[in-house]
C-alpha cells in the first residue's frame, strides 16, 4: 500500500505545473482556472512575482487584474456587499 501511495505522489509531482517559469501576465490569464491541486504553488509563485515588482508596476498589475475580471469573483462580491455571506440581509427569514 505504501508503494502505491508513493507512486501516486511522485506521479502528481511529475505532472505539476512549474509556475516559476511563467510570466506574470500568463499567470494572471490563468487565474480562476488553476486546478485545485496546484493552487497553493500558483498562489505562492503569484505572490513572489508581485513582490518582485516595483510599487508602480505592482499597482499597474493589480489594476489590470481588476479590469480584466480575473480577480476572485467571490471575494469581489463580498467586498461589494453582494455576496450571500453572514452580513447579507437576504435569505433565512429576512
Amino acid at each position: 500500500m505504501k508503494k502505491i501511495t508513493m507512486i501516486c505522489i511522485l506521479a502528481a509531482a511529475a505532472f505539476a505545473t512549474d509556475y516559476s517559469t511563467m510570466s506574470l501576465s500568463d499567470m494572471q490569464a490563468m487565474k480562476g482556472s488553476v486546478p485545485e491541486s496546484d493552487r497553493s504553488s500558483f498562489q505562492t509563485e503569484m505572490k513572489n512575482k508581485m513582490q518582485a515588482l516595483s510599487p508602480e508596476e505592482r499597482k499597474a498589475a493589480a489594476s489590470s487584474m481588476r479590469k480584466s475580471g480575473s480577480a476572485d469573483a467571490s471575494g469581489s462580491q463580498m467586498r461589494n456587499g453582494t455576496g450571500g455571506g453572514m452580513g447579507s440581509k437576504r435569505g433565512m427569514g429576512r
